[in-house]
């Protein structure tokens, strides 16, 4: 087992991510967002570019956590204060216009890019993450910060239900995309929440986790064992996971429900 503990950063960085990406997951569902994530995601994306090709030239910016994180940080916060006005504005026309958000900044990244021999690697990482290779570095910046979403959240329960949502989202998207990539950073949001949508409290928050923690090990053991790109694979092992879920153990489980409460009943 010793010669796997170097993947023990990923497999705490993906879980740690996991219930921050849960928590949100039941907001975007409830406000039927769902796209925020991607072009939250993106535009964190097109920060990273910023500061790889711009900030990393000054010597306050060059090595350090902050250097790489300031750029993601400031467009998320203006674009999660953008969607914040549209949302009381234009309701109607919100989804659409987060798309749009979305395709533009993706592309403003692929032109920052687009000079640099390297840039199809840099766009690629981004995408796809690189999880697999966390170090223990990358697993204290994000537990600190999901630990203080939580926090807030469990003490300030209507702060979730405001604009405040758009805050927290703003701070804990890019540390996630960061490490997750683009693909599996959606997937984590939305999978787990929308395959246990039916289920409410307590139980919606057991079923996503489970759903996420099965996806995550065993995309984790597939990419290290196979050698494959790890922000796809913990993708499919977490839609499998979910689909396993919603049509096998959620009717199993609510069939076995029916017959304890009939023979209760048939007792009394």
């Amino acid at each position: 087992m010793m010669e796997y503990s170097w993947l023990l950063p990923a497999v705490l960085c993906g879980l740690i991510a996991l219930v921050g990406n849960v928590v949100l997951g039941q907001q975007v569902l409830e406000r039927q967002i769902i796209f925020i994530d991607l072009a939250v995601a993106q535009v964190a994306a097109l920060g990273a570019v910023l500061s790889h090709y711009w900030l990393s030239q000054y010597p306050l910016f060059t090595g350090s956590f902050l250097g790489e994180m300031v750029g993601p940080w400031v467009m998320s916060l203006l674009l999660c204060s953008l969607i914040a006005v549209m949302e009381k504005r234009y309701q109607q026309h919100l989804e659409s216009m987060i798309g749009c958000l979305f395709v533009v900044s993706a592309s403003l990244a692929i032109l920052l890019v687009s000079k640099d021999p390297h840039g199809a690697d840099f766009i690629q990482g981004i995408l796809n993450g690189q999880l697999l290779w966390a170090v223990w570095d990358n697993v204290w910046p994000l537990a600190l910060i999901t630990a203080a979403m939580l926090m807030l959240v469990w003490l300030k329960p209507e702060f979730m239900k405001g604009s405040g949502f758009y805050l927290i989202f703003a701070i804990l998207m890019p540390i996630t995309v960061k490490l997750m990539g683009i693909y599996l950073e959606f997937a984590l949001l939305v999978i787990p929440a929308l395959c246990a949508a039916t289920l409410k409290g307590t139980r919606f928050f057991v079923a996503s986790i489970c759903i996420g923690v099965v996806g995550i090990l065993s995309g984790i053991a597939v990419s290290a064992r196979y050698d494959l790109p790890s922000g796809a694979s913990v993708v499919i092992t977490l839609f499998i996971a979910g689909l396993l879920f919603h049509f096998l153990i959620q009717p199993l489980s609510h069939r076995v429900s029916v017959c304890s409460d009939a023979g209760n009943g048939s007792k009394t």
